[in-house]
């Protein structure tokens, strides 16, 4: 297949401003747009930081995604290492995958939110926060939705440039793990489960990494507003997740409850102020965040097992 083919590819890339590349089997790039070849200067200053580890593991992502897309009967969603959004569909020609579309990188949140979520714990000591951010505005931002519709019109492409039977092959093996068909064709591309089970730890450990990130973001936001109203839903805005979604992953990781955790944050400075100052416990309950004077020393009471008075005349400064 020549790459005056993929013509339609780049149409849609421009159009949409998503970068798109095709690989073969073993990663090796055939094609990219020139949306996608802004990012590249991006992603080689990402990997300079990270030391260069970067390529060999995104490498290994985009050869997993290519399997996957055809496992699930033409899309298929994937991060790479560093938290960059990829969608792909495989092309089929004389009934063989013998290429992948993919589109991307992109973002789905903020530059900001994607630093402290997704690189924080990885950038080095002293790295330009600036020129970070400056970088990363090649690359695009697109919400949910947006993104799903990009994945779809990628199929179509891919799809005209595949054979006729496309939808057919895909449906035949949606349903199984790995058709005889697909090991077959991958069967020359070198160390094939190696690859694929590096590319499947490594996403199981960035989800562990990122649920980290996650619930220490919102920690710090507690610690530090602990006296405003906070809720749920504030907290899973800030973090780009659903209420229900992230009071399971604070469950999960504390063995509490968000408002827990607010209360606890509540507490310790009111426990600063029953030592070091002299305040009434009407003033402390206020500028913790209790609106209820009588609510706050059940609450202190709960967590140090007496009241606040009890509390203060038992550890005077």
């Amino acid at each position: 297949m020549k790459t005056a083919e993929f013509y339609n590819l780049e149409h849609f890339s421009t159009l949409s401003g998503c970068g798109v590349q095709v690989i073969r089997a073993d990663g090796s790039r055939v094609f990219c747009t020139p949306a996608f070849e802004r990012c590249l200067s991006t992603l080689s200053y990402i990997d300079g930081l990270l030391g260069g580890e970067l390529e060999p593991q995104t490498n290994a992502s985009m050869i997993s995604g290519a399997l996957q897309s055809y496992r699930f009967g033409g899309r298929f969603f994937f991060y790479s290492p560093i938290g960059l959004f990829h969608f792909a569909s495989p092309i089929i020609q004389d009934e063989r995958h013998v290429l992948t579309a993919i589109g991307g990188p992109i973002l789905m949140i903020p530059v900001e939110d994607y630093i402290q979520l997704d690189l924080e714990s990885k950038l080095p000591v002293g790295c330009d926060r600036g020129e970070l951010r400056e970088r990363l505005g090649a690359i695009p931002i697109f919400p949910p939705d947006v993104a799903n519709t990009l994945s779809e019109q990628l199929l179509v492409n891919a799809r005209h440039l595949s054979d006729a039977e496309y939808l057919r092959i895909g449906e035949d093996v949606r349903n199984k793990r790995y058709s005889e068909y697909i090991l077959a064709y991958f069967s020359d591309a070198p160390s094939y489960e190696s690859i694929l089970k590096f590319a499947e730890e490594h996403r199981h450990s960035k989800a562990a990494r990122k649920h980290e990130k996650i619930v220490a973001a919102v920690t710090a936001f507690i610690e530090e507003n602990y006296s405003e109203k906070i809720t749920l839903e504030m907290l899973s805005d800030i973090v780009f997740v659903s209420p229900s979604y992230l009071s399971r992953l604070l469950k999960a990781a504390t063995g509490h409850g968000f408002r827990w955790l607010v209360n606890m944050s509540r507490i310790a400075e009111a426990v600063r102020l029953l030592e070091h100052t002299e305040l009434s416990l009407m003033d402390i309950a206020y500028r913790i965040g209790f609106e209820d004077h009588s609510y706050f020393t059940k609450v202190f009471k709960r967590h140090m097992g007496m009241n606040p008075h009890e509390y203060r005349n038992q550890n005077k400064s």
